[in-house]
């Protein structure tokens, strides 16, 4: 869903970020996933190799994990304990592997922890690279901004335990002056003579998203109840293992102390997080996952506990592996054969519009994401709303019925009537059905050249009235309202489609189907 909008910012990368786009939040995920623009060879291969991306990066994170573990004092056993219940976390394994900017920035900041962990903090150039690392998180989304808030206090909390005021601040200094550098880098190589202006426009637009959505984005505590009621057994043994070394704040190591306050930091900032996404929640998980092995630690020495954690743990780890199995079994299949069917129909100039951005290789137009903020300002401004005017001063080529199209319905159908046909469930191309000798109105959305199609989509070669005129097909019509009609004696049904394209059996009367089932299970 929100990852084809993401994904696909990245074919403007160098043709139109910070130019004719102006994006309210850092794009460093665009330039990772233009590798997958080079790699691939059309739409579908395309998303799948960023994809593969995503994989790798989640799967660099949990090896990450296991490091910080290990520096941690955790044993080799502990520490993939830690792995495997981050990934026994349904929200964890249900997101961490799509394609988003958060895999991202959950990659860099536990990278920058692991490298605050594993190496001496008295040394200003460990604190540097860490704070570079916590840059980079941050250009992936801003809100890896609660990543960096979180190391920053954590470096300075455990300095003041030591009552080393010197050095908290030293510390400070030093993490911000390596967060600045990869972002005043990147605003410099996109900003040119403004880089001001870009970075900014990072605060801008949060700021903006976080105080104009309340009453749009709603239902923040459902998602809540959905991940603590789906893995209560593993927030049970994070929980517990978190107050238990709380409770030892003064027998910790300085690595664990900073850890400890990261963590405790992010969970304060998650709960306070705006809009109410569930994505948002790997950000916390792995840190959380760090501190679960402490209850083993516990029960060895109260053997009275002991079989009941184990039983916990194993019961835990158990019945993720069941639910990841099945977890597998999900994909999007179905929006992938409609990404694959529409790259066909369309010529690399036109534009289409599905409120999502499916296809990558193609530019969408209108061309922002139809999220439930935009959607609850073009219901509520109608016919004057931006996506209406963008629709009818630049008709697209092709629309694909998604469940964000569907929530503008109503809005969109007086656009669509007489205009466009469904030629599949989720496709429409502009065209009308003819299923008699009498004319038919047709809105001709855009000047573009039409042919006569039976319903196995092949052509057909005949003459096609226009006004009453003949015309041989394909025959080329202006944007405006005509009357068409066929000629005596043609076989029917028949489709006024775009000439020159590969179709397949036309479905007219087809309903949508739902694209996103079984994707997301939350």
């Amino acid at each position: 869903m929100d990852e084809f909008w993401l994904f696909g910012l990245s074919k403007y990368l160098g043709n139109g970020i910070y130019d004719t786009i102006w994006p309210s939040k850092p794009l460093g995920s665009t330039v990772f996933y233009k590798l997958a623009y080079w790699l691939g060879w059309d739409a579908v291969s395309t998303i799948l190799v960023g994809r593969l991306q995503t994989v790798f990066l989640a799967f660099g994170t949990l090896a990450l994990l296991f490091a910080i573990a290990r520096s941690l004092g955790q044993n080799w056993l502990q520490a993939m304990l830690v792995v495997l219940l981050a990934l026994s976390f349904s929200t964890f394994i249900e997101r961490v592997f799509r394609i988003r900017a958060d895999p991202l920035a959950l990659f860099f900041a536990t990278a920058a922890l692991y490298w605050i962990v594993s190496r001496d903090t008295q040394h200003l150039k460990t604190v540097l690279i860490a704070g570079c690392l916590s840059g980079l998180s941050f250009l992936a989304t801003q809100k890896a901004v609660y990543f960096n808030v979180s190391l920053g206090l954590g470096l300075i909390i455990e300095a003041l335990s030591r009552r080393e005021i010197r050095v908290a601040l030293s510390r400070g200094a030093v993490l911000v002056t390596g967060w600045a550098i990869p972002v005043i880098l990147y605003c410099v190589v996109f900003g040119g003579w403004d880089p001001l202006a870009i970075f900014v426009s990072f605060f801008r637009g949060s700021v903006e998203k976080v105080t104009s959505g309340h009453g749009i984005y709603t239902g923040k505590h459902t998602f809540y109840m959905q991940t603590v009621g789906r893995n209560v057994l593993p927030y049970l043994l994070c929980s517990c293992g978190l107050l238990i070394s709380l409770f030892k704040w003064r027998a910790l190591m300085p690595a664990q102390k900073i850890t400890m306050v990261f963590t405790l930091v992010m969970i304060a900032c998650m709960g306070v997080y705006y809009p109410p996404w569930p994505y948002v929640f790997i950000l916390l998980i792995p840190f959380l996952s760090l501190w679960a092995p402490t209850t083993l630690d516990v029960s060895r020495k109260h053997k009275r506990w002991s079989i009941w954690v184990n039983m916990i743990w194993a019961v835990a780890i158990i019945l993720s592996f069941v639910r990841n199995v099945y977890y597998i079994q999900n994909d999007n299949r179905a929006a992938l054969e409609i990404i694959r069917y529409s790259e066909k129909l369309l010529d690399p100039d036109e534009t289409y519009f599905d409120g999502i951005g499916m296809l990558p290789n193609f530019k969408a137009y209108p061309r922002g994401s139809l999220d439930k903020k935009a959607i609850h300002i073009a219901n509520s401004k109608g016919e004057l709303s931006g996506v209406m005017e963008k629709l009818r001063a630049a008709p697209p080529y092709l629309i694909i019925d998604s469940y964000r199209t569907k929530n503008i319905g109503d809005l969109l159908q007086p656009f669509l009537e007489r205009s466009y046909i469904r030629i599949a469930p989720n496709i429409r191309v502009p065209g009308i059905f003819l299923s008699d000798t009498r004319e038919v109105r047709f809105n001709v959305p855009l000047r573009q050249e039409f042919g006569v199609f039976d319903k196995t989509g092949k052509p057909v070669q005949m003459n096609l009235l226009v006004e009453g005129e003949p015309f041989q097909t394909p025959v080329l019509l202006k944007p405006g309202s005509i009357d068409i009609g066929l000629e005596a004696g043609a076989n029917r049904p028949l489709f006024l489609l775009p000439a020159n394209k590969a179709y397949s059996a036309i479905q007219p009367e087809s309903t949508p189907i739902q694209i996103f089932k079984g994707v997301y299970t939350y």
